[in-house]
């Protein structure tokens, strides 16, 4: 367990309303889940571009690009495609921080 230090004038608020640190617990609670929510949706937003940009998951297109030699050629006759490898390298490091973040929430909220 970390040890936090408390602002004083918050310390006697809450020494008046009970359990100081049972209310620090809530509000640090309430603040990480807030975090981690909004830290989802950005990610879940960029991720999106991609998935709208190339019709699939990152999955899908990490494999095709992997093993489709025709789908690759297609992607870099294409201007707006021609640079799907940066995209996939981008993409990549969203849906794992994506991934990261959801289980950091389900971690949070099963506690």
């Amino acid at each position: 367990m970390e040890t936090l230090r408390l602002n004083q004038s918050y310390a006697q608020v809450l020494e008046h309303l009970g359990d100081v640190q049972k209310h620090v617990d809530e509000a640090l609670y309430r603040y990480a889940l807030q975090q981690a929510q909004q830290q989802i949706l950005d990610l879940e937003g960029q991720v999106q571009q991609w998935e709208e940009k190339y019709g699939c998951s990152y999955d899908l297109f990490a494999y095709r690009t992997a093993v489709d030699e025709t789908y690759v050629h297609e992607l870099n006759a294409h201007p707006e495609t021609c640079m799907w490898e940066a995209d996939l390298i981008a993409w990549e490091f969203y849906a794992t921080e994506l991934k990261a973040w959801r289980q950091r929430l389900r971690t949070l909220t099963m506690s």
